[in-house]
């Protein structure tokens, strides 16, 4: 990579180029040729950062991550959420996300196991107990889920917590949920959850020269949270700030004595030192402002090209103004908004050509789908379902469009299970045991992962083309490359809850047939493995209805 001295680096160039500047221009051209003859005749390997005079405007930090963000993270954080109370390009696309991650909610199952190790000191787990924890887990995790259990303030269910951590993620780049203790009348377990939002999170003046407080958690010799400076209130509430109570802290620590996490703090980590989240949309707003100002002035010209009629030019204006425009030809009124039908009259001695803008024009389309790309990859979405714009896409295409979106949202779905559901199973499942809640928890002390093992579930997406992707996981499914579980769990469902519906309407099936006398066909159209000549009479009847 070629060393460029275009500017002086020790005291000699400096004296140099201070009293004969000619010289020491000739001095750096010459040290510049040597240069790119060490350096292999010239090339740069490096263009991007030599400077120049089209590089001028890309700059570079060596900043900390924390340094980073922390500096524009608030306005960042502002800038976003105003564009989501006002601006469908953003407030669609965090709904989108969140309905297709979180959708009616991740649902929690005991995976509760036999255990079939052989080892005796370790209490067993027979079948019969196995079923139970199953049991009771999921009855009393569906009614700790509940708004009057789940949430401190009783107004958000477990799932709908899920909504507001993933819609933060995506807006503020961070999410902050706190696990309280409450005594309220009627709580399953005293344990509950409050979401906060970002601001929350902050310094308190008095430790700002701590050197283990930053942006307002405060570590451990080895870099850990151990405590988290939570404001009473939020920063941006006015009743607060009049009253002065607006700088009130809370010193929450960041884990219980028994080691589960009292404050969960989920971001995104970018960068391996970063201690705060950073909001998603951060990297979109400069397009998405872009693209903001050229639909407005497309939508202001399609207006006047809809409104405008024409001039009229004459003589004698006094005839056409008439309770239209001013009748005095000095006056200063001009036009400052379109009405439908209009006429501009003008002043005698007046000309002016009728400006017809034909917007939208030919590249609006194109230009709007690039403005769209940014985003699009800021957000991992692709652009379609940004824009949810479809046109021209047929099965194959949108099929490998949904399937690149659908791998973004697990991505989504595997760090809430890791970083928000488990905590809070953990925690709440805990309280059953405590509560004496679960029966037979003999041995629980000593193997409390065994005991309190769960898979969950989140929300599946519906097929692009049913028949094609049905036989194609049905080929799956006879060829042993996919499993039952798996493609029920790709639809939102539970394989065994599947099968037992199955055989719940087979035997009403035979209940009802064998009470009528009749016989039920269950016969499938005609298609190209069962050929319509194979059918009988009854299957060939019920195929045509």
């Amino acid at each position: 990579m070629t060393r460029p001295a275009t500017t002086p680096t020790n005291w000699i160039d400096r004296a140099v180029a201070s009293v004969a500047p000619a010289f020491a221009l000739r001095r750096a051209i010459a040290r510049n040729r040597l240069n790119r003859i060490l350096d292999g005749g010239g090339a740069r390997a490096h263009s991007a950062i030599g400077g120049g005079r089209n590089r001028t405007d890309f700059i570079t930090t060596s900043a900390s991550p924390d340094s980073m963000i922390y500096s524009d993270i608030e306005k960042l954080r502002n800038q976003v959420r105003q564009r989501e109370y006002e601006d469908g390009t953003v407030r669609g696309p965090i709904k989108r996300i969140v309905n297709n991650v979180v959708g009616r909610g991740i649902l929690f199952q005991a995976a509760v196991k036999a255990d079939e190790s052989g080892f005796e000191f370790f209490p067993s787990i027979d079948d019969v107990m196995a079923a139970r924890w199953n049991f009771y887990l999921e009855h009393y995790w569906r009614l700790w889920v509940k708004a009057e259990n789940a949430d401190v303030k009783v107004t958000s269910s477990f799932h709908e917590i899920q909504k507001q951590v993933q819609g933060a993620l995506i807006r503020d780049g961070e999410s902050i949920v706190v696990v309280r203790e409450s005594n309220r009348r009627n709580r399953l377990i005293p344990v509950c959850l409050e979401v906060l939002e970002a601001d929350r999170l902050f310094t308190p003046p008095g430790e700002i020269t701590n050197p283990l407080v930053r942006n307002g958690i405060r570590f451990d010799s080895e870099g850990a949270p151990a405590a988290y400076y939570l404001l009473k209130h939020h920063p941006g509430d006015r009743h607060f700030f009049q009253t002065g109570s607006y700088l009130d802290f809370d010193e929450v620590p960041a884990f219980n004595a028994n080691g589960t996490r009292r404050v969960l703090h989920l971001f995104d980590l970018m960068r391996p030192e970063q201690t705060r989240g950073f909001s998603e949309f951060a990297p979109a707003l400069k397009d998405l402002q872009d693209l903001d100002r050229y639909e407005e002035a497309e939508k202001f010209a399609a207006i006047e090209d809809a409104c405008m009629m024409g001039f009229v030019k004459s003589a004698n204006p006094n005839e056409y103004q008439a309770a239209t425009t001013e009748a005095d030809p000095g006056s200063d009124r001009r036009l400052h908004d379109f009405d439908i039908g209009m006429i501009h009259y003008l002043a005698p001695g007046e000309e002016m050509d009728i400006h017809r803008p034909k917007r939208p024009n030919d590249q609006f389309e194109k230009f709007t789908a690039a403005l769209t790309r940014g985003p699009a990859n800021a957000l991992d979405m692709p652009p379609e379902v940004l824009s949810q714009n479809w046109a021209g896409m047929n099965y194959s295409n949108a099929r490998t469009v949904l399937l690149q979106w659908h791998l973004s949202c697990r991505m989504r779905q595997q760090f809430l299970f890791t970083h928000l559901c488990d905590p809070v199973a953990d925690i709440a499942c805990r309280q059953f045991v405590a509560r004496g809640l679960i029966p037979d928890s003999r041995g629980f002390d000593r193997r409390p992962a065994d005991f309190l093992r769960r898979r969950w579930q989140p929300g599946g997406w519906e097929w692009v083309d049913p028949t094609k992707e049905a036989q194609g996981k049905q080929m799956e499914l006879d060829g042993n490359f996919a499993t039952l579980a798996s493609v029920c769990a790709e639809k939102g469902e539970d394989w065994e809850e599947v099968l037992e519906q199955r055989a719940r309407e087979a035997i009403k099936i035979r209940d009802i047939e064998e009470k009528h006398d009749i016989k039920l066909s269950t016969a499938a159209p005609a298609t190209a493995e069962t050929p319509a000549e194979d059918m009988d009479d009854e299957d060939k009847k019920a195929a045509n209805a």
